[in-house]
């Protein structure tokens, strides 16, 4: 009996849709359009989101649906691949490949009790339970939207496989762990001619299947790996790890971005008041003019104007409360948010050196003296974060100082009295300012294109800190310091491993830079063990191209299925316009079941009409275990019919063929069975368009078609009770979606 159908809905859209899925949790579809945006919209046509695209010219390559989630995960063009919350409206994390990317796609979810091993803990206490919740950033009076801290995307665990056009295949557990990766280019004849065209992870994690073009042949070759599914258990902790580790960082990140802001800040203030005046002064004069002004009480012509004219009390009052603002929101960050952040760091850190320690389930994963080495640098970063607090609080005692001092001197110079809340200066702050006055000579900056930058008035200390260059002014330590003399006189103590290293000349930038390469090497271990763990066992020939006339591989679809339930992975290719192979491996890789479906007719088919004489294959999709939906188009016509089939996999089973593996096979001289011989002309639905593209979600019992060039979206529901009425829609209905196809 045929499945049954109805349309729901069908609608232009405003731009071309190149891509589109179904989510298997709700009634949502996510597409990507030519424009390289990606909607989600309702079953209903209500849009819950839109994403723009990463940049101008951007195109959408893959796009994928996180298992049970709110995640979509998409590929674009510039090889930028985005983790998208639905629920949030918000992009949760980036990463580039510097590669155009073929596709991108989640696996089916991991069940970490099935591989759950005898050291883990049932009971085990998370890091919640030790470290607070990082605080907004907003809170602390940052307003820009983009510096809100974003919790990575964790979810179901499972793989996200992204697959770039060179032929390269990439392997990210939770998003986050790099978890391997495979060349093709080097597993096949003809490396210059090859086409990647999918690559898939077994229901069993243990192997995959990559579907590609060597040369002018067809191939699915299989890839085992022993050390994914040995030693999944333990690459589950290390990739929560290293979520928490990457969420981390970019909080680290946006904090320090939220410095450079407001340091920014201090700087223009200054820039606008004081530069203009140092310009003019010749080099070595500028803390001369202030020196004697301090020392004698004698002001040049040009700095009595500057100060009278130019700045005026009312001036440096304004100045000091815009560089107390903006010290105030530097402190405030490096005290709570980036301290805590580097305690949080320095938390995982150590948590991943423990796993180190456990070498029977951990040592093809990480390596302990790489761990040794990200903890000292975080130790480092720590010792950093600590000596940036001391120049700001000294940078805010020195400006109150020099601008409480500017006020007096303005005063005097109006010949005006002074007023009790006027600080008068002390012989040591008399002094102190002397020392602090001398540090006014210019200051030169090298910038990264060899250039050098004169900076006028040098007065803060803290943006120095903020910049990817070795620090211009050290602080200066107590050489009387106690500790610092048990160091000096112990160089064995002061070279100790068990110490973490004070870099005095590194700025806050590039002692963060140093953590986080130190940090990527600590999971370089776990990428090279899993990729040197894949070993090529099967190769299966699919199909020959008769030669470079030949254009039948630039039309090759294919779907793939993992079963559970009957534990095995179900793979079906177009091997041409006419034909589909349908193949089945077990989950033990020991067997496969193949078929060769072919839309023409047979031998023994009766005589056909209403278009189906000259079918091709357009696009295909598994439904669920038991069917595959078909989408069918017949060019023999003046104008080209589409025809959607729902075709059951239980009708092929008394005609498959079976062969045992692992071996090297030619599957495409299978005899072929024709559609017309297997299920009913009625089975095929005629399409009033002609149709390009197709998704369908079994779990949803939803199918959505594309046509007039992609530009009209039609949706189905299916399983539905065989009913005319409701399968074949009333004129009434078809003029209610005419209008809104209108007004949309």
């Amino acid at each position: 009996m045929a499945m049954s159908m109805k349309q729901v809905g069908a609608r232009h859209m405003s731009s071309a849709v190149e891509i589109m899925e179904w989510s298997n949790k709700m009634d949502l579809i996510a597409y990507g359009t030519e424009k390289g945006e990606v909607v989600v919209q309702r079953l209903n046509w209500q849009k819950i989101v839109t994403f723009p695209p990463p940049a101008d010219d951007v195109k959408v390559r893959g796009l994928s649906w996180q298992h049970d989630e709110t995640i979509v995960a998409v590929g674009y063009s510039n090889g930028q691949v985005s983790l998208l919350d639905v629920e949030r409206e918000e992009s949760v994390s980036n990463f580039h490949c510097n590669e155009d990317i073929k596709n991108v796609y989640f696996s089916k979810s991991v069940k970490v009790s099935d591989y759950r091993q005898i050291y883990r803990n049932s009971a085990e206490i998370t890091h919640d339970f030790f470290l607070p919740d990082l605080p907004q950033l907003s809170s602390l009076g940052v307003s820009s939207k983009t510096q809100e801290h974003k919790s990575f995307a964790k979810g179901t665990p499972c793989f996200l496989v992204v697959i770039l056009k060179s032929g390269k295949v990439l392997l990210f557990l939770l998003g986050a762990l790099k978890a391997g990766s495979i060349d093709m280019s080097q597993h096949v004849s003809f490396p210059d001619e090859l086409e990647v065209y999918d690559v898939r992870i077994s229901g069993d994690f243990d192997a995959m299947y990559a579907l590609l073009r060597d040369g002018m042949q067809l191939k699915i070759l299989h890839f085992k790996n022993a050390v994914l599914k040995e030693y999944i258990s333990p690459m589950m902790q290390m990739a929560q790890h290293c979520a928490n580790i990457l969420e981390t960082k970019n909080y680290i990140n946006n904090t320090l971005q939220c410095m450079l802001e407001a340091w920014e800040t201090v700087l223009l203030e200054m820039d606008n008041k004081l530069t203009n005046y140092a310009n003019k002064r010749t080099e070595g004069s500028l803390s001369a003019d202030f020196l004697e002004l301090l020392v004698f009480g004698y002001a040049t012509h040009e700095i009595e104007e500057f100060l009278m004219q130019d700045l005026t009390e009312k001036g440096v009052k304004k100045l000091q409360n815009s560089v107390d603002l903006s010290y105030s929101t530097i402190q405030s960050l490096v005290s709570k948010p980036l301290q805590m952040a580097g305690v949080n760091m320095f938390y995982f850190l150590n948590t991943i050196k423990g796993l180190s320690r456990i070498s029977q389930y951990f040592d093809p994963l990480v390596v302990s003296s790489a761990a040794d080495i990200a903890i000292r640098q975080c130790g480092a970063f720590l010792m950093k974060i600590l000596e940036v607090q001391q120049v700001i609080d000294q940078s805010v005692n020195d400006m109150k100082l020099f601008f409480c001092w500017l006020c007096v001197v303005i005063v005097r110079l109006h010949q005006q009295d002074i007023t009790e809340d006027m600080t008068q200066l002390s012989m040591e702050d008399t002094i102190y300012l002397a020392e602090y006055l001398n540090s006014f000579e210019d200051s030169v900056v090298e910038n990264d294109d060899g250039s050098v930058t004169i900076r006028k008035f040098n007065l803060e200390k803290v943006g120095q800190y903020l910049e990817d260059k070795p620090l211009q002014q050290i602080p200066k330590t107590d050489m009387h310091h106690l500790w610092k003399k048990l160091l000096d006189e112990n160089e064995c103590l002061r070279n100790s491993a068990l110490l973490y290293p004070h870099e005095k000349n590194l700025s806050l930038t590039q002692q963060r830079d140093k953590l986080f390469d130190a940090i990527d090497i600590v999971f370089q271990k776990t990428n090279e063990s899993i990729t040197s763990g894949f070993e090529l066992d099967a190769s299966f020939l699919c199909s020959t191209f008769n030669d470079s006339t030949d254009t039948s591989y630039e039309f090759i679809k294919t779907s793939y299925l993992v079963c559970d339930n009957k534990k095995i992975d179900l793979m079906a290719v177009t091997v041409g316009w006419n034909d589909c192979l349908i193949l089945a491996f077990d989950s033990k890789f020991t067997q496969m079941q193949t078929f060769r479906l072919q839309t023409l007719p047979g031998l023994f088919t009766k005589e056909l009409s209403n278009g189906l004489e000259c079918l091709k294959f357009v696009d295909l999709k598994f439904y669920n275990d038991d069917v595959i939906s078909l989408l069918l188009a017949n060019e023999g016509n003046d104008k080209m019919q589409s025809f959607f089939v729902q075709f059951p996999l239980d009708q092929t089973k008394s005609k498959t063929f079976l062969q045992t593996m692992p071996q090297n096979i030619n599957i495409g001289d299978i005899s072929t069975h024709s559609i017309f011989d297997i299920i009913d002309s009625s089975c095929f639905k005629g399409m009033d368009s002609t149709c390009t593209l197709l998704s369908v979600s079994g779990c949803r019992k939803v199918a959505s078609i594309l046509s007039d060039k992609r530009k009209k979206m039609i949706i189905f529901e299916m399983e539905i009770e065989d009913d005319d009425d409701e399968i074949e829609m009333s004129q009434n209905s078809m003029l209610d979606i005419s209008k809104e196809s209108t007004v949309s």
